[in-house]
C-alpha cells in the first residue's frame, strides 16, 4: 500500500485471523506475524514486526504485541534495533509508541532500557520522559528520559542524568 509523502508500507507475512466491528461499526482486523516497512528513497528504512496486531481501519492505527523494530540504511546495515511487549503504530504518520520492557541497541554497542518511548517520525526522534538506563563500553548512565536523533544517531539524556563508571 502506498503511503503519503513517498513512504511505502507493507504488511507482509500477514495472516488475518479475524475481522470484528469496533463500537462505531468500523472494522478491526486481527493479524498474526505482521511486518510494516517504511522507507523514503534510499534513506533510512524502518521495519516493525509484531507477533500479533489489531488494525483499526477507521483510525489507521495498529495495536501490536511482541514487537521487534529495526532501522537500517536501506541496505544491509542495521544501525538501531528495539524490542518491546506492545506498541501502537500510526500508519498515517508513521509515529510509534513502545510500551513494556523496551530494550534497544545501536550498532555502536549503546544499549538502553525503559518502560516506554515514542518515535516522532516527522522530527526523526525517539524520546521518553521515563527513567532510563543507557549502557555503553565505558559506563552506565541513568536519567529521567532521553532524546535519540535517528538521523544523527545521537543520544541526549535529560532530567538528572548520572554516570556509573564500569570497573
Amino acid at each position: 500500500m502506498l503511503r503519503r509523502l513517498g513512504f511505502v508500507a507493507l504488511m507482509s507475512l500477514a495472516v488475518p485471523t479475524g475481522l470484528v466491528a469496533a463500537d462505531g461499526g468500523s472494522p478491526l482486523l486481527d493479524i498474526e506475524e505482521m511486518t510494516f516497512v517504511a522507507a523514503q528513497g534510499g534513506e533510512n528504512q524502518v521495519r516493525v514486526r509484531a507477533d500479533t496486531a489489531r488494525f483499526d481501519t477507521a483510525r489507521d492505527v495498529a495495536t501490536l504485541s511482541g514487537v521487534r523494530t529495526t532501522v537500517s540504511d536501506g541496505g544491509n546495515e542495521v544501525y538501531f534495533e528495539m524490542t518491546c511487549e506492545e506498541g501502537e503504530l500510526d500508519l498515517a504518520t508513521n509515529d510509534f509508541v513502545a510500551r513494556g520492557e523496551v530494550f534497544g541497541r545501536t550498532n555502536k554497542g549503546v544499549e538502553f532500557e525503559v518502560d516506554w518511548l515514542r518515535y516522532d517520525h516527522e522530527k526523526g526522534q525517539l524520546y521518553t520522559d521515563a527513567p532510563v538506563v543507557i549502557t555503553e563500553s565505558f559506563g552506565t548512565y541513568r536519567g529521567g528520559g532521553f532524546r535519540y536523533d535517528v538521523r544523527d544517531r545521537r543520544f541526549r539524556l535529560h532530567s538528572g542524568a548520572s554516570m556509573v563508571q564500569n570497573q
